[in-house]
């Protein structure tokens, strides 16, 4: 087999390079137990975007944008929330501002997007974040889908939750399968909280704890250290009531958070003394049937990799893969289908546990993977969501030194 080629071809002009990352902790969207509650959406998103700044040590003056994605794009989070969210953090006037849309892709949408403006010698130095505030802006209100897309499709596959009832259905994944997967998404999940993984990665935002008293909120609400399989059995199915397999506990929670990036050209960093966390070196998105919304991971995975083939990039060199876990049973047939490791795939637990605030997901699952990799020493890492609507999104990143 043909080792992979060093990077050292590629032009650092147009080579993007994030040089830091973060997340909130990601909270319960719960009127009455969810941590941020009493925060609105567009207050956690300055909040990482002023820290990733701090953290990375750029120069503010030279941040040309700031390319947010949410996915309800009205209220506390409408007028081009990117622009909003760049003047609280204090970033200059001279930052620019816009925000993205590809439903759950949104942050690794603006990410792809960012990086190709870098790619194309355009804009440089950018900041990337995500948000969603599930809690406040639930994600099917003021939603009105024309039903001339129903001439393509049924209303129902329309639901995501009812195509992974489809897709466990048809590929034979039974409703214990996806219990022991989501047992195993928390279980690791808690262990790095438990072993201080998630540190780096998490800024202090203040909340509120279940009682009511200000916290500073550091771990994530949703994940149980404490649940089990006897527990997830007790459930009633959640899409399809009394047949269904699919229940609370094997999709992911409804959720409120934030996540950024800083990234530009590898020259830039260069020339500001940063020293990057990782290369980003191919995008890919894709779309799939909407009944067939989980499989977008599969299929922009194997466009992913093509775009690297020539440089001898495989699936076999890919040390760490974060999947995003919209349910169980999609996550399931991705890693069957793609034929991952399932050691290599969400090492520190995933969005069953962690949550899934659809705007911010991608900037999350980035964040996460650019730290696994780190501290695991590995070269590769890809980050892949299924979107609502059949899409898929993937991402393609090389650790950089430390």
């Amino acid at each position: 087999m043909a080792r992979p080629s060093s990077s050292s071809d590629l032009d650092p002009a147009v080579t993007p390079v994030v040089v830091a990352c973060c997340r909130t902790a990601i909270g319960r969207s719960h009127a009455t137990k969810g941590m941020f509650r009493g925060v609105r959406g567009d207050e956690l998103a300055a909040a990482v975007v002023r820290a990733v700044v701090d953290r990375s040590g750029v120069d503010p003056s030279t941040i040309e944008d700031v390319v947010l994605g949410a996915t309800q794009q009205r209220d506390e989070l409408g007028g081009n929330v990117a622009r909003t969210v760049a003047l609280m953090a204090g970033l200059p006037f001279a930052t620019a501002g816009t925000t993205v849309n590809r439903l759950c892709g949104s942050s690794l949408q603006a990410l792809a997007q960012a990086c190709h403006a870098i790619a194309a010698g355009a804009e440089n130095v950018q900041v990337v974040a995500g948000v969603e505030h599930m809690h406040h802006l639930p994600m099917e209100s003021a939603v009105d889908i024309h039903p001339g897309a129903l001439a393509r499709t049924s209303r129902g596959m329309l639901s995501m939750g009812l195509t992974a009832e489809h897709l466990a259905a048809t590929h034979g994944i039974d409703r214990r399968r996806q219990e022991a997967f989501a047992l195993a998404s928390h279980e690791k999940a808690a262990k790095a909280f438990a072993q201080g993984e998630f540190q780096d990665e998490i800024v202090p935002v203040v909340g509120l704890d279940e009682t009511g008293t200000v916290v500073a909120a550091l771990r994530d609400q949703s994940v149980r250290g404490d649940t089990s399989l006897a527990a997830m059995a007790a459930l009633e199915p959640v899409f399809l009531p009394r047949i269904g397999s699919i229940t609370a506990a094997t999709a992911a929670p409804l959720s409120d958070g934030a996540a950024a990036v800083v990234v530009m050209s590898e020259a830039e960093a260069a020339r500001q003394s940063l020293a990057p966390l990782a290369r980003v070196l191919a995008t890919a998105f894709v779309g799939v049937p909407p009944s067939a919304m989980g499989t977008g991971p599969i299929h922009a995975t194997h466009k992913l990799l093509a775009r690297v083939a020539s440089r001898g990039i495989s699936l076999a060199d890919i040390d760490l893969v974060e999947l995003n876990e919209a349910f169980a049973a999609q996550a399931i047939h991705c890693i069957d289908t793609l034929g991952l490791d399932p050691d290599r795939v969400n090492v520190r637990g995933g969005s069953l546990a962690i949550g899934h605030p659809l705007g911010a997901s991608g900037a999350r699952i980035t964040t996460t993977l650019l730290h696994a990799l780190r501290d695991r020493g590995g070269r590769y890492g890809v980050a892949t969501m299924c979107i609502g609507l059949g899409q898929g999104i993937a991402i393609l990143v090389e650790r950089v030194g430390r």
